[in-house]
C-alpha cells in the first residue's frame, strides 16, 4: 500500500543513519532470501516465468532493503539496470504494495516541497514494526483509500475499454493471454486461487467472494494485518482469526453497520482480533518465565 506520507529530511537521514539489522554478509543474504520467498510465494509458478531482468530487480529491492527494512532505488534505475521499462517496475511495486508486501511513503522533493522520490518499507522485515511507529503511519486509513482508488480506476477502465464478447475456446495461448489481461469482465472462478492461500479460508470465503481476484485481495489483507501485529506465531497456525474476522465483517455488512467498504471494514477486524492474539501471546510467555523451573534447568 501507498501513503501520503512524506519524510522530512530530517526523519529520512535518522532512517539512513539507523544500526543495520545484519552484522554480516551471510545475514544479509539470509534476509534477502527472506524477502524474496514472500514475494516468489505471492507470485506462486508466474515469478519463474517472469522476464530475467524482472526476477533480477526484485532480487535487488530485497537486497537493498535487507539491511534496515527500507529501500529507495528508482523504478528508472532498476529499469536501466534490468533492460526493463520504468512503467515494468512500477507495475510490480503497485501489485506489491497491492499484496501488503511493501508500504510506500514518498521523500520531499527539493524542488517545489511536493511528492519526491518513494521509499519502500518491507513489511515482512523486522524492523517493518518499528518505522511503522516511527513514522505514524495510519495503515488502515490508507487500505481504504487503496481501495477506493482501484474501484475508481476499475469504473475508468470499464467506461473506457470496448468489452466485445468473444469465444476463448479456439485462442491460442497468446491470444487468451491477451483477452484475459485486457478484458475486465474475465473473471477466474475460486478454483484459481493461488496454493499459498489456506483452503479452510478459501471456502469461507467463496460462497460470498467466488472469484479468486477477491479472495486474493482479502487475503492480502490478512497477511498485511498479520505483519503489523507482531505475532510470532506462524500465520498459518492463524487462519481461524482470519475467518472470524471475515464471518464478523459479512455480519456488520448484514447488519448495515460499515460505513466504508467491505475490505477497510475487514482489515479493521483483522487489527483488533490480532491484537488479541498478540496479547495472550504475550501473556503465556510471562506465565512460562514466571514459572520455569531452574531446579530442572
Amino acid at each position: 500500500m501507498s501513503t501520503t506520507r512524506m519524510l522530512t529530511t530530517e526523519e529520512f537521514d535518522y532512517m539512513k543513519n539507523y544500526q543495520s539489522f545484519i552484522e554480516n554478509r551471510s545475514q544479509h543474504q539470509s534476509m534477502k532470501r527472506k524477502l524474496l520467498k514472500e514475494i516468489i510465494n505471492l507470485y506462486g509458478e508466474k515469478f519463474y516465468r517472469l522476464h530475467e531482468g524482472t526476477r533480477k530487480a526484485l532480487d535487488r529491492l530485497c537486497w537493498f532493503a535487507a539491511e534496515k527494512g527500507f529501500c529507495f532505488p528508482g523504478s528508472t534505475y532498476l529499469g536501466k539496470t534490468y533492460e526493463k521499462s520504468k512503467g515494468t517496475i512500477d507495475r510490480h511495486l503497485k501489485e506489491l504494495r497491492k499484496q501488503g508486501q511493501i508500504v510506500t511513503v514518498y521523500r520531499r522533493c527539493p524542488h517545489n516541497n511536493g511528492k519526491g522520490n518513494p521509499v519502500h518499507l518491507f513489511v515482512n522485515h523486522p524492523y517493518f514494526s518499528y518505522w511503522v511507529k516511527y513514522l505514524q503511519l495510519d495503515l488502515e486509513s490508507n487500505v481504504e483509500a487503496d481501495v477506493k482508488t482501484e474501484n475508481n480506476e476499475n469504473a475508468w477502465e470499464s467506461k473506457n475499454k470496448d468489452t466485445k464478447k468473444q469465444s476463448t475456446y479456439n485462442l491460442s495461448l497468446k491470444d487468451l493471454n491477451k483477452y484475459i489481461r485486457n478484458n475486465v469482465n474475465f473473471k477466474l472462478s475460486s478454483d484459481y486461487v493461488p496454493s499459498f492461500i489456506p483452503t479452510a479460508f478459501k471456502d469461507a470465503v467463496s460462497s460470498f467472494f467466488p472469484y479468486a481476484d477477491d479472495i486474493y485481495e482479502l487475503w492480502g489483507k490478512v497477511r498485511v494485518a498479520y505483519r503489523i501485529s507482531g505475532l510470532q506465531q506462524p500465520l498459518e497456525r492463524l487462519g481461524f482469526v482470519a475467518i472470524q474476522a471475515f464471518k464478523e465483517t459479512v455480519f456488520a455488512y448484514k447488519k448495515k453497520r460499515i460505513k466504508s467498504t467491505f475490505t477497510a471494514y475487514f482489515y479493521g477486524t483483522l487489527r483488533g482480533l490480532f491484537a488479541v492474539e498478540r496479547r495472550r501471546e504475550v501473556q503465556r510467555n510471562s506465565n512460562s518465565v514466571l514459572f520455569y523451573n531452574f531446579l530442572e534447568a
